[in-house]
């Protein structure tokens, strides 16, 4: 996109559309000079010695009546007259290389679903936690003897899935290639954070270092039934990490090609 730059003597500048505004007179806001603006945008060559701009300048337009610094001069002009535009009234133009990104909604409604199903994961997470909370609260309002413990893994799984929560929130604040990536990443964390603990239930004893801290050595659960849940936390994870990986990768790639052919090339 094509710009020229408006330079007035009182020291304003700004760059506008020279599809629009070339050859027309505009007003400086700060001033209210009226300045005509070049007919065409040129590029000139810089050679070594000279540093020429890229961007012409306007030209102070001679004919500038009497009290050019007032606008009232200018309020009420000959039927005939050229129209004088107001800077101050036109638009910012941003350049490609300068402009910003903001996803489509096709892109803020996948990121949603993905926030939502992250969402769930993490309540899918806490099940057992929150299962043992609600199992051992029964116990305690109805003074029942024996409640089930409340163990270090509970309050793990809790920590865990709140923060998991969290970044889930996080995904739906802020649609973009690189949160898609951070979330992907969190979702690796927990997927290889289970598939150690379906290691270690399959192939070690129960007085193993890491579930006696874990306090899972104390579980009525059997350590097959607390491997299948192993299991299936890291299959669901693992699945969402992959797609979500690769959603983002896509994501980024589109971004790459769009914005390759909306730069003009040098």
């Amino acid at each position: 996109m094509s710009s020229i730059k408006f330079c007035c003597s009182c020291g304003y500048e700004r760059e506008v559309s020279s599809k629009k505004y070339a050859g027309k007179k505009v007003s400086c806001p700060k001033c209210s000079a009226v300045i005509r603006l070049p007919r065409s945008a040129w590029k000139t060559e810089p050679t070594k010695d000279v540093v020429s701009p890229s961007i012409p300048t306007a030209v102070v337009f001679e004919d500038v009546p009497d009290g050019a610094g007032d606008m009232s001069a200018l309020a009420l002009p000959p039927l005939d007259a050229e129209e004088v535009w107001d800077l101050s009234e036109i638009e910012e133009e941003v350049s490609p290389e300068w402009r910003g990104y903001a996803p489509r909604s096709k892109e803020r409604s996948t990121v949603h679903w993905l926030a939502a199903i992250f969402f769930l994961l993490a309540l899918f997470g806490m099940g057992p936690a929150l299962l043992r909370l609600i199992n051992w609260s029964h116990y305690w309002f109805n003074d029942l003897e024996d409640p089930p413990g409340i163990y270090c893994w509970t309050c793990v799984l809790l920590i865990a899935g709140i923060v998991q929560l969290a970044y889930a929130i996080y995904l739906y604040q802020l649609p973009d290639w690189s949160t898609v990536w951070v979330i992907a990443l969190v979702s690796l964390f927990i997927t290889t954070a289970y598939t150690v603990m379906l290691v270690i239930e399959l192939q070690a004893d129960l007085m193993n270092p890491v579930l006696v801290m874990l306090e899972l050595h104390q579980e009525k659960v059997s350590m097959g039934k607390q491997a299948a849940w192993c299991f299936c936390v890291l299959l669901v994870n693992g699945t969402f990490t992959y797609f979500v990986g690769r959603y983002g990768i896509r994501w980024k790639q589109e971004y790459k090609q769009m914005f390759a052919s909306e730069t003009p090339s040098s």
